[in-house]
């Protein structure tokens, strides 16, 4: 099991800093603003300083129950997994916020 490194872990904050674990330089988000009849969901692509992966991050910590791949920086245990290609996290990050908010998943796909 793959674990980010404690010294990235703020104890006041009790969350992963893992901008400064995985030196990010970009970030999108998709999200899909429900009204009383569906949930919200807001996640991001995170894009990795190495140019070559990226992860989808729940920086809210809460939207995203049942989806393993989301990383999730509350949780002590949370480790991303990444995605070599853009395309391939856009997609998966659009068809998450589809599952929880029930719109669309090409409404939800960033244009590059």
């Amino acid at each position: 099991m793959n674990k980010i490194p404690i010294e990235y872990w703020k104890t006041g904050e009790a969350k992963w800093d893992s901008h400064s674990a995985f030196k990010t330089t970009n970030h999108w988000h998709i999200s899909h603003c429900g009204d009383e009849d569906s949930k919200s969901c807001d996640l991001m692509i995170v894009e990795c300083g190495n140019g070559s992966s990226y992860f989808i991050e729940n920086s809210w910590g809460d939207d995203t129950e049942g989806h393993n791949e989301v990383f999730n920086p509350f949780r002590f245990e949370s480790y991303p997994t990444f995605f070599t290609t853009f395309d391939e996290a856009n997609k998966r990050t659009a068809e998450i916020v589809s599952s929880i908010t029930g719109a669309d998943v090409s409404s939800l796909l960033i244009e590059v």
